[in-house]
This record gives C-alpha cells, sequence and structure tokens, in this order.
C-alpha cells in the first residue's frame, strides 16, 4: 500500500526515473538527474530539503515558512511528493496555499493524487493544521477533482488567478484507505 515517508535513500533510483519523466515534460528543470546520482550527494540533497523546511533555509521566500516535503511511495517506487506549508505568507495565499502535490507522470490517473491528498491532509492535521488551503489554475480539472473528492470547498479565486479551496485535515476516513499498492502500474514494477 502506499505510504507518505521522509524522503530517503530507499527510493534513490526510482526518484531518479520520475526525475528524468519530469524533465520529459519541462518539469521540475532546476534539478539535474547527474547531480544527485551519486547516493552520496542524493542524501546530502535530501537532508537539505528536510533542513529547509525546518529551518527556513531555502533560497525562496515563498520556501522560509515552516513546511515538510513527504514522498508518496510503494516500497522503494517513488510515486509523487507532498510539500505541507504549516504557515502561509503573502505569496502562498495567492500561489501554493498549504499542500502542493505531484505525481510522476507514469503514475498518474491511477487514484494516487487523491489518495496521496487524502494522506497529506490526515498528515497536516497531525501536523497543527485545522483547514488547509489548496490551489490550482481554472483550467486544471483533474486538479480541481482531486481537491473536491477530498471535501475541497471553493471559496474565491487570488488575485493570481488560482481557485481557492479550503479541506478540513480530520478526515476520519476517504481514498486512501481502500487504495491498494497492487493496483496501480507504478506499484507492480
Amino acid at each position: 500500500m502506499p505510504q507518505l515517508v521522509v524522503p530517503s535513500l530507499r527510493a534513490h533510483r526510482s526518484f531518479l526515473d520520475a526525475l528524468g519523466e519530469y524533465h520529459a515534460e519541462g518539469l521540475h528543470q532546476d534539478l539535474a538527474v547527474e547531480d544527485i546520482d551519486e547516493p552520496a550527494a542524493f542524501h546530502a540533497w535530501v537532508e537539505q530539503l528536510r533542513a529547509a523546511g525546518l529551518d527556513g533555509t531555502a533560497d525562496f521566500d515563498r520556501d522560509r515558512v515552516p513546511h515538510r516535503i513527504m514522498w508518496w511511495v510503494c516500497g522503494e517506487d517513488y510515486i509523487g511528493r507532498v510539500r505541507i506549508n504549516l504557515e502561509l505568507n503573502n505569496e502562498l495565499l495567492d500561489f501554493g496555499g498549504n499542500v502542493g502535490y505531484d505525481i510522476r507522470p507514469s503514475a498518474r490517473r491511477q487514484g494516487h493524487a487523491t489518495a496521496l491528498l487524502t494522506a497529506s491532509l490526515r498528515e497536516a492535521g497531525s501536523l497543527g493544521l485545522k483547514l488547509a488551503l489548496l490551489t490550482c489554475a481554472p483550467d486544471n480539472v483533474a486538479s480541481r477533482k482531486v481537491i473536491e473528492r477530498n471535501g475541497g470547498v471553493l471559496r474565491d479565486t487570488s488575485r493570481a488567478g488560482r481557485l481557492r479551496y479550503w479541506c478540513a485535515t480530520t478526515q476520519q476516513s476517504g481514498p486512501s484507505d481502500a487504495f491498494s499498492c497492487t493496483a496501480p502500474r507504478r506499484c507492480a514494477t
């Protein structure tokens, strides 16, 4: 069964494969596979990710709020990631919110985004958030459906043109409860 975990070396190879998939789509170009190909470099990068969320050492203002980055994995197979912002600054109120996630291209349309968001909202609740803001582009129908399946209530549109949804973080059950690791293709490999 997929689960949220702290980023670790366990998913190193699978993460590199996913990064290649993102690059093919023109995403996450700021991180080169060559820079984290070796286990020691990957470990250092993962530690930097964790520290930035805990001590505010990130490079960009939007990243300087306390946050946690977690990965959605099935065993050693990296499926996606989530960032849970524990505070909101003006930029995050307009674009980003409390929870931002993505699923690697080869694992999309298999229910992972809905299950990941369910688990992420629970995690946000355990970290002290009662409500979580999520934003998405108005034309991103898939993202809107994922948010709405997780109880998201559309409130308004931000100055940046993003739809702003609020989700409770105290759901007792949801889509990830019945989500099996064996069904999606990404977990079977």
